[in-house]
């Protein structure tokens, strides 16, 4: 594929003989791709535009496309979506449950028919749950916890699909979800959300949850040909473990490595999602212990350098790794990351081809926290592009 960019710049940098490429690389409009892609909204993920540039440009159907911190799963649905094989590890499970569903989908009157056949109405004991009625009417989080409970229990792909969709409707910001008003990308401390609901005025009213499930399958579902993508989509191989030991992933089977990783300490996976774990009943101090996080940089390169050494363990001889970055301020400073990644190449026995700045406004989303374009947060995607 042709890169087409606005306004590129194309230079040697620091002598490394890789290429630097400036502009925008594909659309920066918004659902513009499969509606399997925006079941789940996931913090810090990115769009699916992102790995089908790539896919499209360095593989083939039938390629084996991976991702080590594969989040909310877009590398893999594209990658199936394209006619491609994809494997996906990430350490924390939350993530094989929504990204396992979007790749088996299921037909729309299966998931009515086993709706149906779920009982929501039995009581339910609130002891240990007053903190879920800053979000959830009584009636609500009664349907919220019976469901919670079937679901331990049942886990077909019928049931896996409208387990991921329910994850979808946990909070957010419209009458679709199953709480009051609240922040859909990550789930706020039940404090802050009793702030939101005092300043609203708002108090949490009955919100029926199979019909939201019902509703935004249905959406979910607009573009698929559930056949086709199972048939692809069996042929996955998903695993959750450290990026550093990818054991459960044979070497040389990529033929493309499309990625990001954790960007310093700049998002807390753990406290943005505690909702979610509490419904997928995930030990959440585990979580804590398992899912790296730091702000110290040598721990945060030696991290990488060790997760980049598996990436080329996997990649086939002469398969591609992109890993998507970000600049960051650290100790008052700006850092972009992709010179760190460039950097450790060489010493993870990866070659540097060409770093790639895709450069466009913030989204909508990111305007509701309070991010300004060219101000705060990652203004750009910079792109590694290394190849073994």
């Amino acid at each position: 594929m042709e890169i087409v960019a606005k306004n590129s710049i194309t230079s040697g940098t620091g002598g490394s003989g890789h290429r630097l490429v400036e502009g925008e690389f594909w659309t920066s409009r918004q659902r513009r791709m499969h509606s399997l892609h925006y079941a789940v909204s996931y913090r810090a993920s990115f769009k699916p535009e992102l790995p089908d540039f790539f896919i499209q440009r360095h593989t083939k159907p039938g390629d084996v496309v991976f991702d080590p911190f594969s989040g909310r799963g877009t590398t893999v649905l594209q990658a199936n979506l394209t006619g491609r094989i994809g494997y996906a590890n990430d350490v924390n499970p939350l993530s094989e449950r929504i990204a396992y569903p979007k790749t088996h989908p299921v037909l729309l009157e299966e998931i009515a028919r086993t709706l149906d056949q779920i009982d929501l109405s039995s009581p339910v004991e609130m002891d240990g749950l007053s903190d879920l009625l800053h979000f959830y009417h009584k009636d609500t989080l009664r349907e919220i916890v019976n469901l919670r409970k079937y679901l331990k229990t049942h886990k077909s792909d019928v049931d896996r699909f409208i387990e991921m969709i329910a994850l979808s409707r946990l909070h957010g910001h419209s009458t679709g979800f199953f709480s009051v008003y609240s922040f859909p990308q990550i789930s706020i401390p039940a404090a802050n959300q009793g702030k939101i609901n005092e300043r609203r005025n708002q108090i949490p009213d009955y919100r029926p949850v199979k019909e939201r499930i019902l509703r935004k399958a249905k959406q979910v579902l607009r573009d698929a040909d559930v056949e086709a993508i199972r048939e692809v989509g069996d042929k996955n191989v998903f695993i959750t473990g450290d990026s550093r030991n990818l054991a459960g992933i044979p070497s040389d089977c990529a033929a493309l490595i499309v990625t990001s990783p954790p960007f310093l300490d700049k998002a807390d996976y753990v406290q943005d999602n505690w909702l979610e774990f509490w419904f997928l009943d995930i030990d959440i101090e585990e979580m804590r212990e398992r899912i790296f996080r730091t702000g110290d940089l040598e721990k945060w390169e030696g991290f990488m350098l060790d997760s980049m050494r598996e990436m080329r363990r996997v990649l086939r001889p002469g398969g591609v790794c992109v890993i998507e970055v970000g600049e960051v301020r650290h100790k008052g400073k700006q850092l972009n990351l992709d010179e760190i990644i460039a950097g450790l190449a060489p010493a993870a026995g990866l070659k540097v081809e060409e770093v790639m700045i895709h450069v466009q406004k913030f989204t909508k989303l990111a305007n509701t926290f309070n991010v300004s374009n060219n101000e705060d947060g990652t203004n750009t995607h910079r792109l590694v592009v290394l190849r073994k």
